[in-house]
């Protein structure tokens, strides 16, 4: 068995985790859940979170079953088992929440500007002159707000 990803840590800290430790970082993380079926268990544990309802495991799996569509579907029922297995294999810690959250979404802030390196050696090949700057500015500020996103997981000032 591999380890577990950092999603997958992330989602069983969050099965242990106080409902407002999910509320606090869950916008802050979830559009950098990548892997399948991560967002609909994120998803299922803010809602459980907001509405003052248990989100241990059987709350969640029952949640999930009860939603349908995609948000029971196998990705989603996966990624549950996957936390699931590593919060007793790996005694998750709950403390670590916050912790977790930003290693998901650090890593995702790395593969951003991965990208728009790529991106940015493809455009100077073949994009129109005027349309570089446009472009490199619009990564900028999505880049900007992703590392400041980072910066109020760790509790740092952005840079």
């Amino acid at each position: 068995m591999s380890d577990p990803t950092p999603e997958t840590l992330f989602l069983a800290s969050a099965l242990q985790a106080t409902a407002a430790d999910i509320l606090e970082v869950a916008d802050l993380v979830a559009d950098d859940l990548i892997e399948p079926g991560s967002r609909d268990v994120l998803a299922v544990l803010v809602d459980l979170a907001r509405a003052g309802r248990p989100h241990h495991h059987d709350a969640v799996i029952d949640e999930l079953v009860r939603r349908g569509g995609p948000a029971s579907g196998r990705h989603a029922k996966m990624r549950f088992l996957d936390a699931c297995t590593s919060l007793h294999e790996r005694a998750a810690n709950p403390l670590a929440l916050r912790h977790l959250a930003a290693g998901v979404v650090a890593a995702a802030y790395r593969h951003r500007i991965a990208e728009l390196g790529h991106a940015l050696v493809e455009a100077a090949d073949t994009f129109p002159e005027d349309d570089l700057l446009p472009m490199l500015r619009h990564a900028g500020t999505d880049a900007v707000a992703h590392a400041e996103r980072l910066s109020r997981l760790r509790g740092e000032v952005a840079a």
